[in-house]
C-alpha cells in the first residue's frame, strides 16, 4: 500500500512554522497603526487591516487531521462522562479474544481533563510538524497505525510480564507523531511550552522518562510500553509512506543519532 503525497505536498509546504509565523505577526501588528490611518482614509481595506486576526486563525487551523482528531478526542471524553468505559478499556488478555478491539477503543478514552489536555497539546504541537512535511491524510495514516502498533505492543509486553492492567489514551498513537516529528524535522522550533525548542530535544526528553519508567517502574499509571511501542511505530509505518518521505525520514534518523553523539560527547567533558 502507498499513500501518494504528490497532491497534498504544495498544501504541506505552505503552512509556517512557528518561527516563521511569530515573525510574519511581529510585522503585521506593528504595521496596524499605520493600516488603520490609511483604512481612515480610504486607502486600505478592512481585511487588509484584519490580516493578523485572519492570519492567527489560519495558523491554528493549519494543522486539519491534528484540529479533527482533538476535537474527537474532546468529544469522546464528555460523551465518557455519562456511560460505563470499563468495556471499552484495553486489557492485555484482551488481544487474543473477541475483545481485542479494545486496543483501539482505549485508544479515544482518557482519565481525566489534564490526561485528555496533555495528550491534546502534544498531538497538536507535534501534529503540525508532521501535517506541514506529509500531509493530513499521511499524518493520519502515521497516528492509527501508531494507535494499533502501540496497542499490539504493550499488550503483548504487559501479557509476558504477566500485568493484566487495563489501558487507555492516545499516547501509543500521539507518540507515534512525536516520533515522526523528530525525524521529519528535527530543529523545528516549538514556542507552545513557553520556552523555544527544538522537537528533537522534546522528543528524547519524552522517551527518555519512559525508559526511565520502564526500568524503575512505579505506581504512577503511565502506560510506558504504550508509549514506547508508539514511538518504535514509524519503523514499521515508514513502509507505507512514499520514497520521498522515507528518505526524510532516514535522514532526520542520521541527525538524531549525530546529535546524540554529540550532547553525549559534550556531557561526559563537561561532567
Amino acid at each position: 500500500m502507498m499513500i501518494s503525497t504528490a497532491a497534498i505536498e504544495k498544501q504541506s509546504k505552505s503552512q509556517q512554522s512557528e518561527s516563521g509565523f511569530l515573525l510574519t505577526q511581529l510585522w503585521h501588528v506593528l504595521a496596524t497603526p499605520f493600516r488603520l490611518v490609511l483604512f481612515v482614509l480610504g486607502k486600505r481595506t478592512f481585511a487588509e487591516v484584519a490580516t493578523p486576526v485572519t492570519n492567527s486563525v489560519r495558523f491554528f487551523f493549519a494543522p486539519r487531521f491534528s484540529i479533527l482528531m482533538s476535537a474527537v478526542l474532546i468529544i469522546v471524553f464528555i460523551a465518557s462522562l455519562f456511560i460505563d468505559i470499563v468495556p471499552y478499556l484495553a486489557y492485555p488478555a484482551d488481544l487474543f479474544s473477541l475483545r481485542f478491539f479494545t486496543i483501539i477503543t482505549a485508544g479515544f478514552l482518557h482519565a481525566d481533563p489534564a490526561h485528555l489536555f496533555g495528550n491534546v497539546l502534544v498531538l497538536y504541537i507535534f501534529g503540525r510538524v508532521v501535517e506541514r512535511r506529509i500531509g493530513a491524510t499521511n499524518t493520519a495514516l502515521v497516528y492509527f497505525g501508531a494507535l494499533i502498533i502501540a496497542g499490539l505492543f504493550s499488550a503483548l509486553i504487559n501479557m509476558a510480564i504477566g500485568d493484566n492492567t487495563p489501558g487507555l489514551g492516545a499516547s501509543g498513537a500521539i507518540m507515534g507523531i512525536v516520533a515522526t516529528a523528530m525525524l521529519l524535522d528535527p530543529f523545528y522550533i516549538t514556542y507552545q511550552l513557553g520556552i523555544p525548542l527544538p522537537v528533537m530535544i522534546i522528543g528524547w526528553i519524552a522517551i527518555g522518562a519512559d525508559v526511565a519508567g520502564i526500568l524503575n517502574p512505579t505506581e504512577d499509571g503511565i502506560g510506558h510500553f504504550a508509549h514506547l511501542g508508539g514511538f518504535l511505530s514509524i519503523a514499521i509505518l515508514a513502509f507505507f509512506l512514499s520514497g520521498e518521505n522515507r528518505l526524510r525520514l532516514l535522514k532526520g534518523l542520521v541527525v538524531n543519532i549525530i546529535s546524540l553523539l554529540i550532547a553525549g560527547i559534550l556531557l561526559v567533558f563537561v561532567l
